[in-house]
């Protein structure tokens, strides 16, 4: 169903994904403005009719859906504006700023009610609604559901943190609803202060669902580490390229729906340079034309013909392969002139490692392979975390 919706009000035509997003996006926040603006009104109205503190607070909380909804499609507005002299990456990210935005509304608006919902507990009114009241709130509930899920499909289809906290602002409204239901309910049959806590389970509901939602905003600002399917599939899709003897070193930089990624690659030194350049832009070629990300790559010589790297990586393989500490061993290469010889490769260490554990897991690895290989000496680089 959500599928044919969106088909009919917004076709996938032959235009850019870019543009087909900002399009979906900008068609969710308007479906939430609508449904909003009207449950809001309808919440307001039977709130002051029984004087229900906890229906008012529901009736704010629908419009903070509608200001959120606001900030959505300015969100994927801004994040369509072409890169320039001032933004080179584009803004992308103007996006993240959007779901910050919302987050801070969830907040401020449980903070708002958490004083008017203790004042309530401590002095219970007497409320008193009518059952068609509760059975109209019941149905908000409902309408909330489906439009939650209908955003959820959405974030799904285009991959967005925004359409996803928006989901979950319209859910979290749906929760406070059902609350407020209980609590006309229960005051009809006496029980008042139900009431009071009702709007403070929503407020708190809102504060904790706002932080959750700007933790992930902030992450996605300050810059956190890929999923590990994402580097996974760019790793295959680089050594698929034919030349391509591994991958490491791979850095993935978010901006919003814009991508940029750096990549090493190990070629046999045995190419020319002129041969070296063709991989290296084949495999740019498939990068971006797979996943629609703007690569850099970084071309790494080794000599897989060299009996003694051979001799060196089945050593590593050995002794080395099955320690929980090392995720990658890569550009492993053999020096041998009249006055210096020496093995040279790279490993990527498990996230969260201390410096200490780092230094003392490659000098273990040195002592072996000096043992192993006498008179060779060891040169051992250990990669930045942010690199896979």
């Amino acid at each position: 169903m959500f599928e044919s919706i969106t088909e009919k009000f917004v076709p996938q035509n032959k235009g850019s994904a870019q543009s087909y997003r900002v399009k979906i996006g900008v068609f969710q926040g308007w479906v939430s403005v609508l449904v909003n603006g009207l449950l809001f009104i309808l919440k307001l109205v039977i709130g002051i009719m029984v004087g229900a503190v906890s229906v008012i607070a529901d009736a704010i909380h629908t419009l903070s859906d509608v200001i959120s909804s606001s900030v959505v499609i300015w969100g994927f507005k801004q994040s369509d504006k072409p890169a320039d002299v001032e933004h080179p990456y584009g803004h992308g990210r103007a996006e993240y700023i959007a779901t910050l935005i919302i987050a801070v509304l969830l907040v401020v608006a449980g903070i708002e009610f958490i004083q008017e919902a203790i004042h309530r507990i401590q002095n219970p009114k007497p409320v008193s609604s009518e059952w068609w009241m509760i059975i109209v709130l019941g149905a908000t509930i409902l309408l909330k559901e489906i439009t939650a899920r209908y955003a959820e499909f959405l974030s799904s289809k285009i991959a967005s943190g925004t359409l996803h906290a928006d989901a979950w602002h319209h859910r979290t409204d749906a929760i406070s609803s059902l609350l407020v239901v209980l609590a006309l309910i229960a005051g009809n049959y006496g029980y008042p202060a139900v009431d009071g806590w009702a709007g403070l389970g929503v407020a708190l509901f809102l504060i904790f669902t706002g932080y959750e939602i700007a933790k992930d905003a902030v992450d996605d600002l300050i810059g956190k580490p890929p999923a590990s399917e994402e580097v996974d599939a760019i790793r295959q899709i680089v050594v698929s390229v034919e030349g391509v003897l591994g991958a490491h070193d791979i850095v993935v930089h978010s901006y919003g729906h814009d991508k940029f990624v750096s990549v090493h690659i190990e070629i046999d030194a045995d190419k020319t340079t002129a041969e070296a350049h063709d991989i290296s832009e084949r495999v740019e070629a498939r990068l971006t034309g797979t996943l629609g990300i703007e690569p850099t790559i970084h071309v790494d010589p080794v000599n897989p013909g060299n009996p003694l790297v051979k001799q060196v990586q089945d050593f590593l393989d050995k002794n080395w392969s099955g320690d929980e500490r090392i995720t990658d061993i890569h550009d492993i290469r053999v020096v041998e002139t009249q006055n210096h010889h020496a093995i040279l490769f790279g490993i990527n260490v498990k996230m969260g490692m201390s410096q200490r554990d780092i230094v003392a897991c490659s000098q273990a690895m040195e002592g072996d392979l000096k043992s192993e290989f006498q008179g060779f000496d060891v040169n051992i680089k250990v990669s930045p975390i942010y690199r896979f």
